[in-house]
This record gives structure tokens, C-alpha cells and sequence, in this order.
């Protein structure tokens, strides 16, 4: 048969023959989840070492320890203390104390008065409590944002990852690429030496190792990368970025459509958050109309009336008790935006709840679809790429193709290679993106090395 026929026939054959009939499907579809975790299971953070691989798990303690934007959320902790702080005070107004002094002027002489006041203003509506319970709840909407946001670079971590991985699988195989090139270069100088092929196809040969030295330098920047990428999510040390531990794991349908939407609306940190902005909203409007409320002051007088008689100087002692007028200021700016917080806060949960269910639809169809061309590959793409390179080689050496023809279909094999593992990338990311949309761990992943 002509060499350009058998390569051919070989590629079609791979392409389209797929697994025989009766034959086993390369992974097992997966059972439902019974079981969803609300929280990824986690290991005390470890210490960045180099030249040690980082497993998922203690990536993600890492990251829930150091990530950047977790420390900048967390530092809100401390508006929630100043607003506890500010609401603590038994008597929020200082007591006032007022002096006066002056001559009196009479027929028979000159005498001095002076007064002297101290008032207290009190709250008696119970400001103070209602204060304090506004700072509470504003203590919960901010534990709500930070859980909100763990749970953000939760799912960017573990995006981040899969893509680690996939970048180093990337690198792996242009290193088999590499090295079969420069086995391929070998074999030519041999049948140069001998006479049997031009010397032509040795610069064939050379030029290809080249460019396959090239396509290394790349992959290994993009797992680079990868890596510094997830250092900076994770708030490693980008001088030694994580090495990622493990391999792909085989793809997994998502949970029923309804399974999802329940989780979601018991676990997904941002309706916390929504329902945690309306109840610190309704606080608000609590404090802002018990302030309407009259305001006493009690205080005492002390009065000396420099008497220029003969009877002398009087002195007087007095209780002072006054009351704010609520006229013309009733707090209605403080009022109208408590307001209109409480009506934001509540449109913006009802916006959320509306468009939760079309986001699970389209994150789960995304999943859903991405294991399903992952899974159209089989097992007979990733695992046999080296030995269909063989094949190439032990065709060529044997005459049966030539150079041309074997480099086409060394192309051919690394394109769906390379497909195969787009495939990967599209799935791990479409998956990172429901158990954002849902709040949860949808399975664990294993990662196992040669599993």
C-alpha cells in the first residue's frame, strides 16, 4: 500500500472507529449526589516550600488564610467594632456645665451674682438599644460580605487549579513531543549516514526539533503562569508559586436541575448577604424613628444673688428638667434614607432570587455539556498519545510512510490532543462557575497521581 495511504488509513481509523460496540464506555456515569457540602473540607494551611507539590485542599486552606482580597474584606471587621463601640455608651451626650457672673447694682450699693447650671440630656425611648441593635446586625451583614467573598476566591482557587493542571498536562506533552522529534532526528542521521533517505529530510528533521523546543518554552510559560496566577489568588509567595499535585480527574454529571436550586437557597453566601443588608436596613429605620423621640435633660442650678442690703445675699438652689419640641426637625433625612436602604436592599434580593434559577440552568447546562464532549474523546486519546507516536515511528522506519506523512499525522495526533484537553479546561471552569452559582461543593476531588 503507498505510504500517504496507509497514514490515511491509520488517522481515519483512530478518528472515526471510536470504542467497539458492547464495549464498555470509557468513564462510568456517575450516580446522583445525595449529599452536597456547603464547604470545601479543608487542611491547616501549610508552609510554601519549594520544590513541594501543593494538593487542592491545602491550596484552598492556604488561600481562606492568605488570599489578598480576603485580608482587605476582613479589615471591615473593624467598622463593624466602630459601630459597636459607638452605640455603647450609656449616656451618649456629655453633661453640659454653664457659668455666669455678674454685678447688681442697687440704691444702697453694688452686689455680684453668679450662676452656676449642670444638665444631662437623656434617652429615655431607648435609642441606645435600638443603636446597638443596628450595630449588631450591621456586624452580621459584614460577616455576611466576608462569607461571601471566601466563598469567591474559594471558587477561583479551584478554577485556578484545574487550569494548573491542565497547563502542566499541556507541558507534558510537548515535552513528549520534544523528545520524540529528537528521536525522530536520530533515526534520519542514521538512514542519511546509510544513503537511504536525502540529506534534506535531516534538515527536515532539525527544523522540526526546533520547532518543538519552541512549543516547549511556551507550554512551560503557560504553566508558569498558571501557577503565578493562582499564587496571587491565593496570597503565595509568587518567588516560589504552588506547584499543583495530582491529575485530571475523569468528568461528572452536575445534580438534577432542582437538587441545585434547593442547595443554592439554603447555601449561596450572597442571599445571606441579601438577607443580612435587609435586616440591618430595618435597624437603621428602627434608629432613625425612635430619634424623633423628645429628648429630657435633667440638671440642678445653683444661683447667688448678691444682695447689696442689709439682708445679705441669697443663695438658691434649683432642679432643671427641659424637652426637645419635635416641630420642625423630626429626623425625616435620616428617616427617608433608612427608607429607601430597606427598598434597596429588598430589590436587590428580589433581583437575585429572580435570576438565580436562570443562572443555575445555564452554569448546569454548561457543566453538563463540557463532561459530555470530554467524554466523546474516550479513554483512547490522553493515555495513548505516546503510543500512537510509536506507531508514526515504527511506520517510518519501516518505510511504510515518509517524513511528510509522518509529521502530518504526528500534527494531527497533538491537535486532538490539544482539543482534548480545551475540553478539560471548558469543563473544570464550567464546573468552578455552578458551585459559584450555588454555593456549594458539589463532589471532592480526588486528583490521585496514576489513579
Amino acid at each position: 500500500m503507498h505510504s500517504s495511504s496507509r497514514l490515511l488509513a491509520l488517522v481515519l481509523g483512530f478518528l472515526v472507529a471510536g470504542p467497539a460496540e458492547g464495549a464498555a464506555p470509557p468513564y462510568e456515569r456517575p450516580g446522583p449526589i445525595v449529599e452536597l457540602t456547603s464547604t470545601a473540607s479543608v487542611t491547616s494551611p501549610p508552609g510554601p516550600v519549594r520544590g513541594k507539590q501543593v494538593s487542592l485542599e491545602e491550596l484552598l486552606a492556604f488561600a481562606d488564610a492568605n488570599a489578598p482580597t480576603l485580608a482587605v474584606i476582613r479589615s471591615t471587621r473593624e467598622l463593624a467594632n466602630a459601630a459597636r463601640v459607638a452605640a455603647s455608651p450609656l449616656l451618649p451626650a456629655n453633661p453640659e456645665l454653664a457659668a455666669a457672673v455678674g454685678p447688681r447694682y442697687g440704691l444702697t450699693g453694688v452686689g455680684v451674682d453668679a450662676d452656676v447650671s449642670l444638665s444631662q440630656r437623656l434617652y429615655v425611648a431607648g435609642e441606645r438599644g435600638k443603636r446597638r441593635a443596628a450595630a449588631t446586625r450591621y456586624t452580621e451583614l459584614t460577616d455576611a460580605q466576608i462569607e461571601q467573598a471566601r466563598w469567591g476566591v474559594h471558587c477561583d482557587v479551584h478554577a485556578g487549579f484545574h487550569r494548573a493542571l491542565v497547563m502542566l498536562e499541556r507541558a507534558r506533552l510537548a515535552e513528549r513531543v520534544l523528545a520524540f522529534q529528537e528521536d525522530l532526528l536520530r533515526v534520519v542521521q542514521g538512514q542519511v549516514k546509510a544513503g537511504n533517505v536525502s540529506p534534506l529530510m535531516q534538515r527536515l528533521a532539525q527544523a522540526e526539533v526546533a520547532q518543538a523546543r519552541q512549543a516547549l518554552v511556551g507550554a512551560q510559560q503557560a504553566l508558569l503562569m498558571s501557577r503565578l496566577q493562582l499564587a496571587q489568588l491565593a496570597g503565595w509567595p509568587v518567588a516560589q508559586p504552588p506547584d499543583p499535585r495530582g491529575k485530571l480527574d475523569p468528568p461528572q454529571d452536575p445534580p438534577s436541575f432542582d437538587a441545585l436550586v434547593v442547595a443554592a437557597k439554603t447555601h449561596l453566601p450572597v442571599l445571606r448577604t441579601r438577607e443580612a443588608a435587609i435586616r440591618e436596613a430595618d435597624a437603621r429605620v428602627a434608629v432613625a424613628r425612635r430619634e424623633v423621640w423628645p429628648q429630657p435633660s435633667i440638671g440642678v442650678q445653683y444661683r447667688h444673688e448678691g444682695n447689696p442690703t442689709a439682708e445679705g445675699p441669697y443663695d438658691i438652689v434649683l432642679g432643671t428638667l427641659g424637652f426637645t419640641i419635635p416641630s420642625f426637625q423630626t429626623n425625616q433625612g435620616e428617616r427617608a434614607l433608612a427608607r429607601a436602604r430597606v427598598a434597596v436592599a429588598r430589590s436587590e434580593q428580589g433581583a437575585t432570587l429572580t435570576l438565580l434559577d436562570g443562572q443555575i440552568a445555564q452554569a448546569h447546562s454548561e457543566v453538563t455539556a463540557a463532561a459530555l464532549r470530554v467524554r466523546s474523546y474516550g479513554n483512547e486519546i490522553l493515555p495513548r498519545f505516546e503510543e500512537n507516536l510509536g506507531l508514526l515511528r515504527r511506520s517510518f522506519e519501516l518505510g511504510e510512510i515518509d517524513m511528510l506523512s509522518l509529521l502530518i499525522g504526528r500534527e494531527r495526533f497533538m491537535k486532538i490532543q490539544s482539543d482534548a484537553l480545551d475540553t478539560y479546561l471548558d469543563y473544570f471552569v464550567a464546573l468552578a462557575n455552578l458551585e459559584r452559582t450555588v454555593g456549594v461543593d458539589l463532589w471532592a476531588d480526588h486528583h490521585v497521581e496514576g489513579g
